[in-house]
């Protein structure tokens, strides 16, 4: 699977790492990246970001993988879906999608994941401000590749409840990906 980190994160970002960590015991490889805008500015239309995910699926398919998945945190799930949009992967997983924001509708994303052809598993904050559940709820209806698993009492970050986070969507990955 490729990993992809939120806004300003890296192929570090602690709960990625975890996710790793935790679908390793599964036997599920993954490799993380990082991407090329970090530090400045998304690129127009994302073409960076999205030839950063291209390139580290492309690496994972070199060395054998069968099945893909795109997982991404927060920003990375929004650039793991438009990509998915595009060309779909095995399955593709967002640990709290940032789909809009206060005062901050983004179109976009919510075409590209009302759009995802692929099962896709979305984890979400009971609380998560950038990303209401109203919304996600709306989506998923429409689209019924989509899963909706919903984190109660957290935010945006998940805080304490981060490992809950992390091992709902690796039990949801290890059902998809073998």
């Amino acid at each position: 699977m490729v990993l992809a980190p939120g806004y300003g994160g890296d192929d570090r970002q602690p709960i990625l790492r975890a996710l790793a960590a935790r679908l390793a015991k599964d036997g599920i490889a993954a490799r993380a990246v990082t991407f090329s805008t970090r530090g400045s500015r998304p690129s127009r239309a994302y073409e960076r970001e999205l030839a950063d995910l291209r390139g580290a699926r492309e690496r994972l398919r070199e060395e054998g993988a069968e099945r893909i998945a795109l997982v991404g945190r927060s920003f990375g799930g929004r650039m793991c879906a438009f990509l998915a949009r595009a060309e779909p992967p095995d399955a593709l997983a967002i640990l709290g999608h940032p789909i809009a924001p206060p005062g901050r509708p983004r179109t976009d994303d919510e075409a590209a994941l009302e759009a995802v052809a692929c099962p896709t598993l979305v984890v979400q904050g009971e609380r998560d401000e950038l990303g209401p559940l109203g919304v996600l709820e709306r989506i998923a209806g429409r689209n019924p590749r989509i899963d909706l698993v919903v984190i109660a009492g957290a935010g945006h970050d998940f805080g304490a409840a981060e490992p809950e986070a992390v091992e709902a969507a690796a039990r949801w990955l290890d059902s998809i990906l073998r």
